[in-house]
């Protein structure tokens, strides 16, 4: 397994949260109404510019109806981290 720099895990995390939204047919503005948090965080989520919490990772999946470790599966991205 390859070894991801913080940053880049970041960037990932955000890229598969979106991935995964997406994929369901859901906007920021409807998750942040199901989630409780801010449009803005889950953006800023998605573009890697915030570390999000466990806590908010796992109340992500359970909106998404995903398990969490799916938020963390990062073999199926093909998009190279933007630095």
């Amino acid at each position: 397994m390859k070894y991801l720099k913080d940053e880049d895990f970041i960037k990932k995390f955000g890229q598969k949260l979106k991935q995964i939204r997406e994929g369901k047919g859901i906007s920021q503005e409807q998750l942040s109404l199901l989630t409780e948090l801010s449009q803005s965080q889950i953006a800023r989520t998605e573009l890697g510019q915030i570390n999000t919490s466990i806590s908010h990772a796992s109340t992500y999946a359970k909106f998404l109806k995903v398990n969490p470790m799916e938020l963390f599966d990062f073999s199926d991205l093909k998009e190279k981290v933007k630095k």
